[in-house]
């Protein structure tokens, strides 16, 4: 059994179907508790709501699993006593492996969110629990929500500069490669940068442009416009201000990283963007 955290995310269900597909059993936990008959359907064995906050109910969860595949929420507060109660929870279930969902450079001290998961990964380095931590780039489906709205005005988006370089990565070359970095003992006690090939928004745009048969434009939005709609959507001060830190970083450096570490956990070259846009557009 895997226990797996932060389930009802887009990450979260992309693991359950990968781990399910590759024969694992998964106790996805969650705090909510609207969408068990979702990730049952996903192919998870079972639900369990519980909070990263409560290390008991944590503790308690992570009984009978073999190892854990530990996803924090994005931008919180929070994350250095949600991996105190992970690693807790591990050691106590004493996991042949615990698998940190971590994220690419959480050595800049500018990215505020990623600098707080170096505590987290330097906590599990000293827990003596065996781990793997992979440290993921941006995924190329955080576009999707805004797929309908760029056909429509025929512009695409984001919030930092069009040529800044960015090592995005597709979510399913991700999960394939949990998998396997969790089942190869090869793997323990490592730290793996899981990225994509580096590309820019102009160059998407030009790719978008070809795929859909359109003209599609690359445009900064402006960053006070991404943070108003995070906020609208529930996102708090800290989270806004990650947000704003992060768009101001990326404006100058952009977020990349080696893709040859994917290509070489998978087996394969990783998905590029235009391969995901065909099979979205298709």
């Amino acid at each position: 059994m895997i226990l797996l955290t932060s389930a009802g995310g887009k990450t979260g269900r992309a693991m359950i179907s990968t781990f399910a597909a590759a024969g694992e059993k998964v106790r996805a936990v969650m705090r909510r508790d609207d969408a068990d008959a979702e990730l049952m359907s996903l192919g998870a064995v079972e639900v369990v709501h519980a909070d990263l906050m409560d290390a008991a109910a944590m503790a308690d969860a992570a009984k009978g699993c073999r190892a854990i595949y530990y996803i924090c929420p994005n931008m919180t507060e929070q994350e250095q006593t949600f991996g105190e109660n992970i690693i807790a929870a591990a050691k106590a279930a004493e996991v042949d492996r615990l698998v940190f969902h971590s994220v690419l450079h959480t050595q800049v001290q500018a990215l505020q969110h990623h600098w707080n998961r170096l505590f987290v990964e330097e906590a599990i380095l000293e827990s003596g629990v065996p781990y793997s931590i992979l440290q993921v780039g941006s995924y190329y489906q955080n576009m999707l929500p805004g797929w309908a709205k760029m056909k429509e005005t025929g512009i695409h988006a984001m919030a930092y500069e069009v040529e800044a370089p960015m090592s995005l990565v597709d979510l399913g070359d991700v999960a394939d490669a949990a998998v396997k970095v969790l089942n190869d003992p090869g793997c323990a006690n490592g730290i793996f940068e899981i990225c994509g090939p580096i590309i820019t928004l102009t160059e998407k745009a030009e790719i978008l442009s070809d795929v859909l048969g359109q003209p599609i434009e690359a445009r900064r939005l402006p960053a006070d416009d991404a943070v108003a709609h995070a906020a609208h959507m529930g996102v708090g001060e800290f989270g806004q201000d990650c947000m704003r830190r992060m768009f101001a970083h990326y404006d100058i450096h952009g977020l990349v990283g080696s893709a040859r570490v994917l290509e070489w956990i998978i087996g394969r070259p990783p998905v590029d963007f235009e391969t995901f846009a065909r099979k979205v557009a298709g």
